[in-house]
């Protein structure tokens, strides 16, 4: 570590200005500076720092040393983060923001296992329906329907979905079965609700194109559980993630149309998607709960049949 010391300090030389500030914020004598600094120099064969100047003033040799410098000191720090966060447990305030219907029917039931295993981290929800800026506020985790474009963060998916059509077995005896989606726009559809957007439904036909279809909903909500419960009703059709209604599916108290065509609300990337700002040593916390989530809905059926709504 002798070399790591010497590179401390000259680029805590170079940041303070003088060989006395960077002794007095080193602890160090500045003569132990400039014998440290020369033996770096005679090792390296160049000259860093112009002696020849009242000023501390370094080399165009120096100049480019330093960058590099950092750069090393800024990797060993890292390095050295990782190291002892390898003996630690995760601990603190975990800030997490989630949609509401992920958070009630995806989030709620890992909890108790999670805290189980990380009795340390403090869970906060705040459950919405509205996108949050995760610095802003002040959120360490956002868990998303659908794909983010936003750049500036790191977006792991935790859960594939397809969405199907769905009706109850008691609609279907009343109303005309549905034969294409094409008599989609004539049934009595149940609705997702995104502000004030207009409803459609996308499908990809027999030629491989993808279709669009503008759906008018006898009922509208920004809640796929409702949707859910109103279809189990016999009050209409509904485009519900696979996995929400898996259990239906099973059981019989809803049936699957048109299964041969695949189906979407807005685009075919359908999934539940955990946001987390970018940092080079991501906090453990952070880690923990995205890595938990994602592996209990891989592993736990349960837990992944109520995993989306059509949100």
């Amino acid at each position: 570590m002798k070399a790591l010391d010497s590179l401390r300090i000259f680029v805590a030389t170079q940041r303070k200005g003088s060989l006395s500030a960077a002794a007095r914020s080193l602890s160090l004598s500045p003569a132990t500076i400039s014998r440290r600094i020369s033996a770096l120099e005679e090792e390296l064969g160049v000259q860093l720092v112009d002696r020849t100047s009242r000023n501390l003033k370094m080399t165009e040799a120096g100049q480019a040393f330093l960058s590099h410098a950092e750069g090393v000191l800024e990797a060993m720090a890292d390095a050295e983060q990782a190291a002892r966060s390898a003996r630690q447990r995760p601990e603190g305030r975990l800030r997490v923001h989630s949609r509401t219907h992920i958070g009630l029917r995806v989030v709620a039931p890992l909890l108790p296992r999670f805290a189980q295993r990380y009795p340390d981290i403090q869970v906060q929800i705040e459950l919405s329906e509205h996108p949050v800026n995760l610095v802003e506020h002040d959120f360490d985790v956002d868990i998303r329907t659908g794909e983010s474009n936003d750049s500036g963060f790191v977006i792991k998916r935790l859960l594939s979905s397809d969405e199907v059509l769905v009706a109850s077995p008691a609609y279907l005896k009343t109303n005309s079965r549905i034969k294409h989606p094409s008599d989609l726009p004539q049934a009595r559809c149940l609705t997702y609700r995104r502000e004030h957007e207009a409803t459609s439904w996308k499908y990809v036909d027999e030629q491989g194109a993808t279709q669009e279809l503008a759906i008018q909903g006898v009922l509208s909500a920004n809640n796929g559980e409702m949707l859910r419960l109103a279809a189990l009703g016999g009050m209409g059709v509904a485009l519900l993630s696979e996995p929400t209604v898996r259990s239906n599916l099973q059981d019989g108290t809803l049936v699957r149309l048109l299964p041969e065509y695949r189906f979407a609300v807005r685009a075919f990337s359908n999934g539940i998607f955990a946001v987390f700002r970018q940092n080079r040593a991501l906090p453990l916390k952070v880690r923990a709960f995205v890595d938990f989530v994602a592996e209990a809905l891989q592993d736990d059926a349960p837990v992944a049949a109520a995993a989306l709504d059509a949100s």
